[in-house]
């Protein structure tokens, strides 16, 4: 038998399997994502205690199984439940920051840098605000961590820096600006950009959640922002999110 091993980790999804298993997906701080079975999970509340919801934060207890693609779960400690997130508004956006984790993530493949986000942001919803500059800044610090990392600092092509004022244009294939000079080496993708939103963003990049989140985005530059990170994410996305759903139920245009 292997032996058991243990992480702390959050639950990313879970679905049921047959009578009484589940089969459930976390995040975890050393060993990555992993998927496992949990036998007799529904009728357990001695080894599963309320801690297999997406949202929980827990200490998991497995073990891998030889030729095997799912681990087996033996039990898990509760450090927070997921009714934390008992208000509509902060449920919806703490799934939508799990379900972007769970599609730029690979199994099994550690990256402590994204629970450490995962963790860091899923904090700041439960002590404040989803702001629009709380949501790109985990959206861009995402992508660098899952080795996507935009830039938007200079001209990809001549690498002049953008001055104060001026319009450039964004290709969301090449992850990076260019300016008008430069644009016949664009894609057919690419859009105008103020030179001030490629500034916040590039800065949104190098602070924590918690400093975004106190931030304040012009709502001359929101609209903006949040479409050239949307094409920034799209190619990484291989299903709808459904969080976005929900979100839109509160007329939220973040």
């Amino acid at each position: 038998m292997t032996p058991s091993l243990s992480h702390e980790a959050i639950v990313l999804r879970s679905r049921p399997y047959g009578e009484s298993d589940l089969i459930v997906t976390f995040l975890t701080d050393a060993a990555g994502k992993l998927t496992g079975i949990a036998k007799g999970a529904k009728n357990s509340r001695r080894r599963f205690p309320n801690c297999l919801h997406p949202l929980s934060r827990v200490r998991v207890h497995y073990r891998v199984r030889p030729q095997r693609s799912l681990v087996f779960l033996e039990s898990c400690d509760l450090r927070q439940a997921a009714s934390a997130f008992s208000q509509p508004n902060k449920l919806a956006y703490g799934h939508y920051l799990l379900e972007l984790v769970d599609q730029l993530s690979l199994e099994g493949q550690p990256v402590p840098e994204l629970f450490s986000l995962l963790d860091s942001g899923l904090g700041c919803l439960l002590s404040g605000p989803a702001t629009a500059a709380f949501l790109r800044a985990f959206e861009l610090q995402l992508l660098a961590r899952s080795g996507y990392e935009p830039r938007f600092h200079a001209c990809k092509r001549c690498e002049r820096p953008f001055t104060s004022n001026e319009t450039a244009v964004f290709d969301p294939e090449l992850a990076a600006p260019f300016c008008r000079q430069c644009r016949e080496h664009t894609s057919a993708s690419a859009v105008a950009v103020e030179s001030a939103t490629l500034e916040r963003l590039e800065a949104l990049k190098r602070i924590s959640l918690a400093q975004a989140q106190q931030k304040d985005l012009p709502a001359a530059l929101r609209s903006e922002a949040g479409e050239i990170v949307a094409r920034l994410l799209a190619p990484h996305l291989r299903r709808p999110l459904v969080s976005l759903r929900l979100i839109a139920q509160f007329g939220d245009n973040r």
